[in-house]
């Protein structure tokens, strides 16, 4: 992977006789390097900087009016468990805090599902403790990152010469997360301990603070918008560690270890970390996901290799509640079915 491909999908929106090509660079992509920068959605959705920046403010709530929205986890008088803030104090490190956005800012829970923490309501502020706009901001930017996930991974199914009908379903009544995150920055002449695992890299002889260690995604599809500052880092196939370029009104893509697996290895899920830069930092990634009912099991790919079908709601929590955010929750929400990680070596 010499460089990051950067690819305009408008005419996945549209039936133009440039889909194939377009639909085949994404194929590429997903194939040989899981990582993508994707440009030219419709500019009728609103997923752009001004909506991102409006969403961003709640970051700038008092902490005595932004602990009401804290997860269970942090603070054990609030009743939300899944969705809402993991605040800086979440990590020993304190160098990002976010917010977990639901499907219910769009569309009410379906029903039937009422009972599964997953489709947990979001806590949110109220109305005069954000700009005017906020709601609708966030109501609309989620709408629009699921039309392009979908636009994504219709692509992604015509190049496995699969039915776009089967992911189609999975995402129907999905629970992708809206995330937003603040990486506060550090001052630079803070001397950063090397206090627990991979804190800090060498970078051209200088140390830095990874904010968010090398990683796969654990899921099927990320799509991030970086906000303006530089960081993100995805590695190539010979460990190589390359820079992630700012591209105007753009996306970066990458497919998670779940996908991966999904598709027998054919999709490529990639390692990536984010360097801090000693500046302040925001970045807005949507995890776009299934129901928590979508049954996982071998797609119609010849030669595939087989595996014990499972639930995706179970690989969620099961993964999920290895991170800090949720950590030791895992007894809340026991397995809907047979359950062995798929992605475990």
């Amino acid at each position: 992977m010499a460089s990051i491909p950067i690819i305009s999908i408008s005419t996945l929106f549209a039936d133009h006789e440039g889909t194939r090509s377009v639909g085949e660079a994404i194929g590429r992509a997903a194939f040989d390097i899981g990582f993508m920068i994707v440009r030219g959605h419709p500019s009728e959705l609103p997923v752009g900087q001004f909506e991102r920046k409006l969403l961003l403010k709640i970051f700038e709530l008092p902490e005595e009016e932004a602990r009401s929205l804290w997860k269970r986890n942090f603070a054990p008088e609030n009743k939300h468990i899944y969705r809402g803030w993991f605040p800086l104090s979440s990590s020993k490190a304190r160098n990002r805090e976010g917010f977990e956005i639901g499907p219910d800012v769009l569309r009410p829970i379906p029903a039937g599902y009422h009972d599964d923490l997953l489709y947990e309501a979001t806590p949110l502020p109220s109305e005069n403790q954000l700009p005017e706009g906020w709601f609708e901001a966030a109501k609309g930017y989620y709408a629009g990152m699921e039309s392009i996930g979908k636009a994504i991974l219709a692509s992604i199914s015509r190049n496995l010469h699969i039915s776009e009908v089967i992911f189609e379903d999975a995402f129907r009544d999905g629970i992708s997360t809206l995330r937003l995150l603040h990486y506060p920055g550090r001052d630079q002449q803070e001397e950063l301990p090397d206090d627990f695992p991979d804190r800090n890299v060498e970078i051209g002889g200088v140390k830095k603070e990874q904010v968010a260690r090398a990683h796969v995604d654990s899921g099927l599809l990320t799509i991030l918008a970086v906000c303006g500052v530089k960081g993100l880092q995805a590695q190539d196939s010979d460990g190589n560690w390359l820079d992630v370029p700012l591209v105007e009104d753009s996306f970066v893509v990458n497919f998670g270890g779940l996908l991966e697996r999904w598709t027998g290895g054919k999709i490529k899920a990639t390692r990536h970390r984010v360097i801090g830069q000693n500046q302040k930092r925001y970045s807005v990634p949507f995890f776009f996901e299934p129901r928590p009912s979508t049954l996982i099991e071998p797609l119609p790919i010849a030669g595939i290799e087989p595996f014990e079908p499972f639930l995706y709601g179970d690989h969620l929590w099961a993964t999920t509640t290895k991170f800090v955010e949720n950590y030791g929750l895992e007894h809340l929400r026991p397995h809907r079915a047979p359950y062995t990680d798929p992605l475990a070596s």
